[in-house]
């Protein structure tokens, strides 16, 4: 029963305490006003559901957080390895810097599996690359790593199974051109004169079969159509295709522009393969429609990077392994098998144009280019014709080009899942082989190739950079 004020005359709880049933009491309507405008309730956080997720673009956030990967070092002390003072003093300040920053040492005995972080009041503590809880705490494994070291001190195969767990990007640099990228990176580019506003897309097509003309197609065309449709670019993108793409003309506009992003796409010089020291000089140089060399030397004669973020897709454009992946793929004594074994030849190293462009004068902000060629298989699904590069796209404009830009590292993240991906379908292939369905072992290898493919794209700079904004 209520009385007329509504207030309960009894009220009774949902316990039951035996042969005395559910408890149960008066209520009088005055004790129980005073009680009610008395505070009891203990404080409780604002938020009663799960924290909201940290915003992935927020590196310095000690939940995502950013960390330097180095060689193992066992000739200096453990604190001395944990606080990186065995590196070069632009590192040192950039770890400084980014609030004294995790370190972690590459090991080859810890089979990519783990990377060692030592402490400076504790033992080490070998840290998951796969499952460890992110962020910059202790067995934590920051979402953003910068691998410093060349590709024979830190295997690209450690950047390959951190790009599908972290946002990884490399310095190859020393003495003065490192110590401009570092200084440019801690001052985020802020005199840098690169212009957001006028990308641009410089596409060889040598016509079908030729691969070009599928790069062209798949990559740069698109990309080239969504920076157009771009009401703050529009008209201002600058598009050289076909005849148009020649070494001269990339490099006049390049100075003209001053552009923020550069996209090409064209084939990787890898020869000559009877001279392994000019092929050295000249690994990942881009093959124009003329069939000449884009001379990186020479390019930086007449223009600057001051900014820019220039994806590359060419064969070798970032490098090459001691090691291809590809290895028995195809016949021996086939063109592409004796370039495979040429470029391995060389051993694990950057190639030429990204190194200078990145230890410039005014320095490249990053560099996405490949370790490994491009098969034509791995850019469209050979049974429907589909193209495969949305990801890709979505990288370059989707992500790079939002209001407030994404980090190099964080954009192509989609990219390196496919990965993944992939190599599950191929371990599903495998099954199908075994229990001999047809078409199985067409699935197995297109599903392999096309993963070691996505594989071998690499983030070249620091994975935090980004675009500024348009």
């Amino acid at each position: 029963m209520r009385n007329k004020m509504n207030w309960p005359t009894t009220l009774t709880i949902n316990a039951w305490t035996g042969p005395q049933g559910q408890p149960s009491a008066p209520l009088d309507p005055h004790q129980a006003a005073s009680w009610a405008v008395k505070g009891k309730l203990q404080e409780i956080p604002r938020l009663l559901a799960a924290p909201e997720p940290a915003d992935l673009r927020d590196w310095f956030d000690a939940a995502v957080g950013w960390g330097l990967v180095l060689p193992e070092n066992e000739g200096v002390s453990e604190k001395d390895r944990a606080l990186a003072l065995d590196a070069p003093e632009p590192i040192r300040e950039l770890v400084a810097a980014r609030n004294q920053a995790p370190v972690f040492r590459y090991r080859k005995d810890l089979n990519n599996r783990f990377l060692r972080r030592y402490y400076v009041d504790h033992s080490p503590r070998d840290i998951a690359v796969s499952g460890s809880p992110r962020g910059t705490g202790d067995q934590c494994l920051p979402r953003y790593l910068l691998i410093y070291g060349t590709p024979g001190e830190v295997s690209w195969s450690l950047q390959y199974v951190l790009n599908n767990a972290a946002f990884v990007g490399r310095i190859d640099l020393t003495g003065d051109g490192l110590k401009r990228y570092i200084d440019a990176l801690l001052n985020n580019w802020a005199e840098a004169a690169c212009r957001p506003e006028q990308p641009v897309v410089w596409a060889v097509d040598h016509g079908h079969p030729d691969i070009t003309w599928l790069m062209r197609g798949a990559i740069a065309t698109p990309i080239a159509k969504k920076l157009a449709e771009d009401n703050q670019i529009g008209d201002n993108l600058r598009s050289l295709a076909g005849a148009d793409a020649t070494s001269q003309s990339l490099s006049r506009t390049l100075k003209d522009r001053r552009p923020a992003l550069i996209v090409t796409t064209s084939h990787g010089m890898t020869g000559p393969l009877n001279n392994p020291t000019l092929m050295a000089q000249q690994l990942g140089w881009l093959v124009d429609h003329d069939y000449a060399l884009l001379d990186p030397a020479a390019l930086l004669s007449e223009w600057q990077p001051d900014g820019a973020v220039w994806y590359a897709h060419a064969c070798c454009s970032a490098g090459s392994d001691d090691q291809s992946g590809y290895l028995g793929l195809v016949a021996e004594g086939s063109t592409v098998a004796e370039t495979l074994a040429a470029v391995a030849g060389l051993g694990a190293r950057v190639a030429p144009l990204p190194r200078l462009l990145l230890g410039a004068e005014k320095p490249l902000r990053a560099f996405i280019g490949q370790v490994e060629p491009t098969f034509d298989w791995t850019l469209r699904q050979p049974e429907t014709g589909q193209v495969l590069t949305a990801s890709l796209q979505n990288a370059v404009y989707n992500r790079m080009h939002r209001k407030r830009p994404e980090p190099v590292g964080l954009a192509f993240e989609e990219c390196y899942r496919h990965v993944g991906e992939l190599l599950s379908q191929w371990n599903q292939a495998l099954r199908q082989v075994a229990r001999g369905i047809e078409g199985a072992e067409l699935a197995a290898l297109r599903t392999q190739l096309t993963a070691l493919d996505r594989q071998s794209m690499v983030i070249l700079g620091d994975p935090t950079a980004c675009l500024p904004p348009l």
